[in-house]
């Protein structure tokens, strides 16, 4: 195989990961509470989060504020009575962005409990995100800094894995030129 097929096929390699690495990433829903999921605070009290939600595909979703952030209680097994119980309803409609994003900034009085905010659609498969406010003082001490970012980059990663595979490649078919000298 020659050089040229080889960075051809390897380029096509790049370009098909590359295309289903978007595709995939673009239909996780997310929801944050000041940049972070889950946010802690210090104390009980009163706070203006601001809230950021991306990854949606309907024009309006459903946004909800629970009175507690156990998410096992608002999801739990009783389905959506634990979503009537611990949040009262099923929430209020809300439009987003063209884009299928949300921005709002909620002034809420946080208990020992914490709060927990979901933003879903109202559908079959019942997607949607939610993001926990929880009260702990040590937790909200710790510096931004010291937590890991476990962001996964899949496009970076499909790039650097088509360029190993073309320098496989490469290495191979020059080998093999080598030995036919």
């Amino acid at each position: 195989m020659t050089k040229t097929k080889l960075i051809f096929v390897g380029l096509a390699v790049a370009l098909v990961g590359l295309l289903f690495a978007g595709s995939a990433s673009a239909q996780d829903q997310t929801l944050t509470a000041n940049g972070q999921n889950p946010l802690y605070v210090a104390e009980p009290g009163t706070y203006d989060i601001t809230l950021e939600g991306a990854g949606y595909t309907l024009a309006s979703v459903n946004f909800v504020t629970c009175g507690t952030s156990d998410m096992d209680a608002i999801t739990g097994p009783a389905g959506g009575a634990g979503l009537i119980a611990e949040c009262g309803g099923f929430g209020s409609a809300v439009d987003l962005e063209a884009d299928g994003t949300y921005t709002a900034t909620e002034t809420v009085e946080i208990s020992e409990a914490g709060v927990a905010f979901g933003l879903f659609q109202l559908a079959a498969d019942g997607e949607g995100a939610f993001v926990q406010v929880i009260v702990d003082a040590d937790m909200a001490m710790m510096d931004d800094d010291m937590l890991a970012d476990t962001g996964v980059e899949t496009s970076v990663l499909v790039i650097i894995g088509a360029g190993i595979a073309l320098a496989g490649l490469m290495v191979f078919g020059l080998s093999r030129r080598l030995r036919t000298l």
